[in-house]
């Protein structure tokens, strides 16, 4: 049946991070075993496809938890532009993700880091087996969590919560742990509740143009929202950091247009009013957020809350079933089988 191993897949990935939780304590362990010492001047996060919106996720999370300098790099900028984006003086921390651990840009960015540049190379990957993991001094695969479809769904938010574990070792924030304790919990209880929200999208609102807005945590998760409706269901969509929207792309809005906010707390005031001018404009709205606000009122047409009380730095991360949930019901609707979307393979070779 169309979109099964996706829709199973999605509901599958909150029991997931139940499991990789109940491992923390052994990441604990790997980690301070290889990072005693310190031996990096700067951190990298690095990936190819929704594993490069996955890096971006990652390192502005390190940013905000570690308090030190994090970039995230497409893997492809590594291998041919690599003088322009890492320095040869500086000694990396590189983390890098691929559900296959066999994407061939990833792969090659880590021959090129390693002739160029002085690195010391994580792994991040669903196959524990990969030559990602082999080549890398230490690896934090995610186990079981294989995929049948051809996107990616559960493999993304599981290889973040990883992250999110491997970010708070090395910071030793261990604190932190409460938030990402409650996360499958959470998760999952908005997902049964809320899914209803998105049915009901794809049932009154016709989609072709979607805008998505998100700003610090959220961008690299609004990117990756992007992706999976464009692969999936073929939908035409931009993605902005939320207050990008007034300088220049808003004058294309229209009342057939959908705008996604993945709602933050940083900015919440301007967000509100960035809603405000687009339901001037005539577009609909669907609202990510922490809990509903009375100033929501009249300017969001679908507001799905997720995580309360859990920080924005972590909170994103329960946006992304329903986000996977809409495009799967889009590409349904448009007679497309998300489980193997036209021209996409498991893993992209050059």
């Amino acid at each position: 049946m169309p979109g099964e191993a996706t829709l199973r897949e999605i509901a599958e990935q909150f029991d997931l991070w139940k499991t990789l939780f109940e491992d923390l304590e052994l990441l604990q362990k790997d980690v301070s075993i290889n990072f005693a010492v310190r031996e990096y001047d700067d951190v990298l996060f690095i990936g190819a496809g929704t594993s490069y919106h996955l890096a971006a996720a990652a390192a502005a999370a390190y940013r905000f938890v570690a308090g030190e300098t994090a970039l995230a790099v497409p893997a492809s900028e590594v291998v041919f532009f690599n003088r322009y984006n890492l320095i040869k003086e500086r000694k990396y921390l590189a983390v890098l993700f691929s559900r296959s651990g066999r994407t061939k840009e990833t792969l090659t960015a880590l021959e090129e880091m390693r002739k160029h540049n002085r690195i010391a190379a994580v792994a991040i990957s669903c196959d524990p087996s990969s030559p990602l993991c082999a080549q890398c001094e230490v690896s934090f695969p995610v186990k079981n969590c294989f995929e049948e479809s051809v996107i990616m769904t559960k493999s993304f938010t599981s290889m973040l919560f990883v992250s999110h574990m491997v970010t708070m070792a090395l910071s030793e924030r261990f604190a932190n742990a409460t938030y990402l304790e409650q996360l499958a919990d959470e998760g999952k209880a908005a997902f049964e509740m809320q899914r209803r929200v998105i049915d009901g999208i794809t049932a009154e609102t016709p989609l072709d143009r979607i805008t998505i807005l998100g700003g610090g945590p959220m961008y690299g998760l609004a990117r990756e929202a992007g992706l999976k409706l464009d692969e999936a269901a073929h939908l035409r969509t931009q993605v902005l950091n939320a207050l990008e929207l007034r300088h220049g792309p808003r004058s294309a809005l229209t009342e057939k247009d959908l705008v996604i906010l993945f709602g933050s707390t940083s900015a919440l005031d301007l967000e509100i009013d960035l809603l405000r001018e687009v339901k001037s404009i005539g577009a609909k709205t669907l609202v990510f957020c922490e809990k509903k606000e009375r100033e929501y009122d009249g300017i969001a047409d679908y507001i799905i809350p997720a995580g309360r009380g859990i920080p924005e730095v972590y909170r994103g991360m329960l946006y992304m079933p329903f986000i996977q949930y809409l495009a799967v019901r889009a590409a349904l609707q448009k007679g497309i089988d998300p489980d193997s979307p036209p021209n996409l393979t498991h893993v992209v070779t050059f």
